[in-house]
C-alpha cells in the first residue's frame, strides 16, 4: 500500500509539471538562457590583446554575478504566486476540489506533492542556470580562478534558491486561506506590503493629530523587516568591490529562508484542517473572517477617510475623524459583501458598529493626546546627543541653516526650553489649528533628533514655526528663545562652519558679489561677480577676526527688520575652496570638488573692509549696495562711506 501511494505521489509530481511546463519553462527561459549567455557575452567582448586584462576582465564579471539576485527577486515574487495558483488550483473549484480530496491519499501526502512541484518550477531552472554559468567559467577562466569564480556562483544559486523557498512558501501560505483563485494573488500582494501600509495609514493619522511628530524610527526599522521586498532587496545587495566579496546581510537571507520554511509547515497544518465544501470562498477559514472583515474596515476608514479629508482640502482633525467613521462602516459591508457573496448585508449591522466604535476611541484619544506624544519633551539627564537642523534667519548666506550634533549640556538644553516653549503654545503655532493659529512676521524651522540614554531615540520636526516681533523681548516666548539661540556665536560659527571649510580643502578665491559699478556716464549698474582673487586669503583672515569681534555673521529673526537694513549691505563675499589632490593606490589621483562660503558684507567689518579699500577695486569704480537707502528708480543706492 506504502509502495502504490509514493508511485502515485510520483505520478502526480510528474504530470503536474507536465501540465504546468510552460510556466515553469518561461520562467526557467529567462534565467537558464539569458544570465549564461550574458555572462559568455562579457567574456568574449573582453580585450584579447592584453592577456592580463582579459582574465581580469573576465573574473570580475563572475564576480559580479550575485549582483543579479536583486532582479532575481522581484522575477521570484511574480512567479512563486503564479506557481501556487497552478498547483493549488484545484483548491477553488468545486468539483476538482472534491475529486482530489477522494483519492486514497492522506492530506500531508497530497500538499507535499503539490508543494514540490510548485517549488520545483522555481529551483530547478536556478540549477541549470548555475551549472550552465559554471561551464561557460570553467571554459573561459584559468584553473587558479575557478574558486573564487564558483564561489560567488555558488553564493548566488544559495541566495536566490532561498528567496524562491520564501516567496513560494508565502504564496502557498496565503492559497490555504482563500477558495477563489482570484483572491489568492490579491492577499499574496496585500500581505507582503500590509506592514507597510498600516505603517503609513497609523503614521498619517498621527501627524495630522500631532503637531511636530516625524514617526518612530524603531517602528519603522521594524516594519522594514516586515516588508519582504525592501529586507531582501537591501540584504541582497552584492559588494563585490570589496576585499571580500559578499552580500549586504546574508543572515537576513538565511533568516527568510527559514521562514519560508516554517511557512511551509505552517501551510500543511492549514491545509490539514481546511474543508474542501469551501472552494469558491474568499475566505476558507472561517477563524480568519472577523479578522478578514475588521481588517479591511480598519485599512478602508483609514485611507479613505484621510484621502477624503485631503481631497476637499479639510485640514482638521474634526473633519477627518467623521469620514474614518463613515469609510470604515462602507469597508466592512464590502468585506460582508466578499463573504457572502450576496449584496443583503445590511443585517450584519450590530458588526459594523464595533469598528467604529474603536476608531472612535482611537480618534479621541490621539486628539486629546492620552499618550502624551504631542507633549513629550525629554529632561536633560535622559538625553546623551542631540542633533538639530535649524533656520538661522537672515542674511541669506552662508550661515542661514544650522546642522549640527550637540554633546554639551548647556546648549542642549537651551533647545530642550525651546522645544518645551513650542510645546505649551502649540495652539497659536500649529497652522492647522486654523481656529487659533496665529499668523507671524516670520517663520522659523526646527527639527530636533533626541538620542537617548535609554537606547532609544525622539523626533520632532516643525516645519514653520511662526516668529512675532512683538515677543521677542518675553523672556520664555518662542520668539525670544529662538533670538538667544541666534545670539550665540558658537552656535553661529557652526552654521557657517568655518573650519569645516577649509579642511583637507585649500582656498582658491575670492569675489564680490552684487556691487555697484560706475559706468563713466554718471549712471551705475548693479555687477555680478567681481574678483578679488589676488587678495583671498588676506579677506579670510579680516573676515575671521571681524567675525571674532562680533562685527560680521550677525544673525537676524525678521528680514525686514531696521537693525538688519541698516547694517548689512546687499553685498556678499563669496569664498571658493576645492579639496586637496589626493593619489591613489595605482598612481592616480582622486577628482577635486569645489566649494563656496558667501558671508554678507557689514558696515562694521573694519578688518575686511580696509583689506578691500587696499585692493584698489575701489579705483576701479566699484562700491558697495547698501541697504538703508533707495533710489528713486527702485534700485540700491551706493554706500557714500565706502570707495
Amino acid at each position: 500500500m506504502r509502495s502504490a501511494t509514493s508511485y502515485f505521489n510520483a505520478t502526480l509530481y510528474r504530470k503536474t509539471l507536465a501540465r504546468f511546463w510552460p510556466l515553469w519553462a518561461g520562467y526557467g527561459v529567462i534565467w537558464a538562457f539569458l544570465m549564461p549567455l550574458n555572462l559568455l557575452n562579457q567574456y568574449l567582448n573582453v580585450i584579447v590583446g592584453d592577456y592580463r586584462a582579459a582574465i581580469d576582465t573576465r573574473l570580475d564579471a563572475a564576480l559580479q554575478f550575485p549582483s543579479y539576485v536583486v532582479p532575481g527577486m522581484y522575477l521570484a515574487a511574480f512567479f512563486a504566486v503564479l506557481c501556487a495558483m497552478a498547483v493549488f488550483g484545484y483548491l477553488y473549484s468545486s468539483r476538482s476540489s472534491c475529486w482530489f480530496h477522494a483519492l486514497p491519499m492522506r492530506r500531508e501526502a497530497l500538499f507535499t506533492t503539490q508543494y514540490l512541484a510548485g517549488l520545483s518550477f522555481l529551483l530547478l531552472p536556478q540549477l541549470a542556470t548555475a551549472v550552465l554559468a559554471a561551464m561557460v567559467e570553467v571554459a573561459f577562466l584559468p584553473m587558479d580562478f575557478w574558486g573564487q569564480a564558483l564561489g560567488a556562483l555558488l553564493a548566488w544559486l544559495l541566495a536566490i534558491s532561498g528567496i524562491c523557498l520564501f516567496f513560494f512558501s508565502f504564496a502557498a501560505f496565503c492559497a490555504m486561506f482563500t477558495g477563489h483563485i482570484l483572491a489568492l494573488p490579491a492577499f499574496y500582494g496585500i500581505l507582503n506590503i500590509l506592514a507597510a501600509v498600516i505603517y503609513e495609514l497609523v503614521d498619517s493619522v498621527m501627524h495630522e493629530f500631532f503637531f511636530g511628530y516625524t514617526g518612530s524610527s524603531a517602528a519603522y526599522q521594524i516594519v522594514e523587516y516586515l516588508t519582504p521586498a525592501y529586507a531582501l532587496r537591501e540584504a541582497a545587495y552584492w559588494q563585490g568591490s570589496s576585499n571580500i566579496p559578499r552580500f549586504e546581510s546574508s543572515a537576513t537571507l538565511a533568516v527568510y529562508a527559514g521562514v519560508g520554511v516554517v511557512l511551509a509547515f505552517a501551510s500543511l497544518y492549514v491545509y490539514r484542517r481546511r474543508h474542501a465544501e469551501t472552494a469558491g470562498d474568499v475566505v476558507a477559514i472561517p477563524l480568519v473572517r472577523p479578522l478578514f472583515k475588521y481588517g479591511v474596515s480598519f485599512c478602508a476608514g483609514l485611507c479613505f477617510g484621510m484621502f477624503t479629508a485631503a481631497f476637499f482640502g479639510w485640514n482638521s482633525v474634526t473633519a477627518l475623524t467623521p469620514w474614518v467613521l463613515v469609510w470604515s462602516v462602507i469597508g466592512y459591508f464590502v468585506a460582508e459583501m466578499l463573504l457572502t457573496k450576496s449584496f443583503r448585508v445590511l443585517k450584519a449591522w450590530r458588526g459594523a458598529v464595533i469598528m467604529p466604535a474603536v476608531l472612535l476611541v482611537l480618534c479621541l484619544a490621539l486628539q486629546w493626546d492620552l499618550f502624551g506624544v504631542e507633549t513629550r519633551v525629554p529632561q536633560l539627564d535622559q538625553v546623551a546627543a542631540l542633533e538639530v537642523s535649524m533656520d538661522m534667519g537672515a542674511p541669506i548666506d552662508g550661515g542661514e541653516y544650522l546642522d549640527i550634533t550637540l554633546q554639551d549640556p548647556e546648549t542642549i538644553q537651551k533647545f530642550i526650553a525651546l522645544h518645551q516653549a513650542i510645546v505649551d503654545d502649540r495652539e497659536r503655532l500649529d497652522y492647522s489649528n486654523s481656529g487659533q493659529f496665529l499668523a507671524g512676521e516670520s517663520y522659523v524651522r526646527l527639527q530636533l533628533h533626541y538620542s537617548l540614554k535609554s537606547g532609544g531615540s525622539l523626533d520632532r520636526s516643525y516645519s514653520s514655526i511662526p516668529v512675532h516681533q512683538n515677543e521677542l523681548e518675553v523672556q520664555g516666548s518662542v520668539t525670544n528663545l529662538i533670538g538667544q539661540l541666534y545670539q550665540d556665536r558658537a552656535l553661529v560659527a557652526q552654521a557657517y562652519d568655518f573650519e569645516g571649510f577649509l579642511k583637507n580643502r585649500r582656498l582658491t578665491g575670492a569675489w564680490l558679489d552684487r556691487v555697484w559699478e560706475d559706468k563713466g556716464d554718471g549712471s551705475r549698474e548693479l555687477t555680478y561677480g567681481v574678483y578679488v582673487n589676488f587678495c583671498a586669503q588676506e579677506l579670510w583672515d579680516a573676515v575671521q577676526q571681524d567675525f571674532a569681534e562680533g562685527s560680521i555673521g550677525v544673525r537676524y529673526l525678521f528680514d525686514e527688520d531696521a537693525d538688519r537694513q541698516n547694517n548689512t549691505y546687499m553685498t556678499d563675499l563669496v569664498f571658493s575652496s576645492e579639496t586637496l589632490l589626493v593619489r591613489n593606490e595605482d598612481g592616480t589621483f582622486r577628482p577635486t570638488y569645489n566649494s563656496d562660503l558667501t558671508i554678507t558684507l557689514t558696515p562694521h567689518a573694519r578688518h575686511t573692509l580696509a583689506v578691500l579699500e587696499g585692493s584698489g577695486i575701489w579705483e576701479k569704480g566699484y562700491s558697495l549696495a547698501s541697504r538703508s537707502a533707495v533710489s528713486e528708480s527702485g534700485g540700491w543706492e551706493p554706500d557714500t562711506s565706502v570707495g
